[in-house]
C-alpha cells in the first residue's frame, strides 16, 4: 500500500490544504499553526508523549476540526491528557483513536467531555475498553443529550450495552431536531405576528 503523499508548506496562507497526512509529530505541531482543517497522524507512533505535546497546541488552535490518531500506542493517559485539552477547544469536532491501548479509564474520561467540547464523533475502535467504560459514555450521553457518533466496535462491550449506546445516540438526535423544529415553527409564527 502506498504511503500518503508528505504535505508540502503553503507558499502563501491562501494555499493551506484542508487535510494533512503529517510526517512525524514535530511535523504536525509546525503545521498545525497553518490553519489545518485536517490532520491524519495515523501510524505515527506517537504515544502518551505525543498526545501530551498535541493537547498543548489543542489548547490555542482554533482551526483544527478532525484528528487522526489511530495506531498510535496511546493509553488512557493520553486520552486523558487530550480529554483535557477538548474541554477548552470547541472547534475538534471529529476525534479518532481507534486500535490503540485505551482501557476504561481512558473512556471515562474521554465521557467527561461529551456534551461540554465541540465533539460529534469519537472513534474508539479496537482498544481495551469493556463494560465498565461503555456505561461512562452511555451516562454521558444520557445526560448531556449532545449529538456524538461514538464507535466502540472490535471490543469487549456487551451487545445490549452497545445498543443501548446506539440508542441514546439517535435518541439525542431526534430530540435535537424536533427542538429545531419547533424553533422554526416558533420563529415563522413571529415572523406572520409582525406582518
Amino acid at each position: 500500500m502506498p504511503k500518503p503523499p508528505l504535505a508540502k508548506r503553503p507558499a502563501t496562507t491562501n494555499s493551506v490544504p484542508s487535510k494533512v497526512h503529517a510526517r512525524s509529530l514535530d511535523h504536525a505541531i509546525e503545521i498545525l499553526s497553518a490553519k489545518v482543517r485536517r490532520l491524519d497522524l495515523r501510524y505515527r507512533k506517537i504515544g502518551d508523549r505525543g498526545a501530551e505535546r498535541l493537547s498543548e497546541v489543542l489548547l490555542e488552535n482554533s482551526t483544527l476540526t478532525r484528528l487522526e490518531l489511530d495506531f498510535n500506542g496511546l493509553t488512557s493517559g493520553g486520552a486523558a491528557r487530550l480529554a483535557e485539552a477538548l474541554t477548552k477547544n470547541s472547534t475538534l469536532t471529529h476525534l479518532y483513536l481507534c486500535n490503540n491501548i485505551i482501557d476504561d479509564e481512558g473512556a471515562y474520561h474521554l465521557a467527561s467531555v461529551i456534551g461540554r467540547s465541540g465533539l460529534v464523533e469519537l472513534g474508539l475502535a479496537g482498544n481495551r475498553i469493556t463494560a465498565r467504560g461503555a456505561e461512562a459514555i452511555l451516562e454521558a450521553l444520557r445526560s448531556s443529550g449532545a449529538v456524538v457518533g461514538v464507535d466502540l466496535s472490535l471490543q469487549t462491550v456487551p451487545d445490549d450495552l452497545v445498543q443501548d449506546i446506539r440508542a441514546a445516540m439517535v435518541a439525542n438526535h431526534t430530540a435535537k431536531v424536533e427542538a429545531a423544529k419547533e424553533a422554526a415553527k416558533e420563529a415563522q409564527e413571529q415572523a406572520w405576528q409582525i406582518t
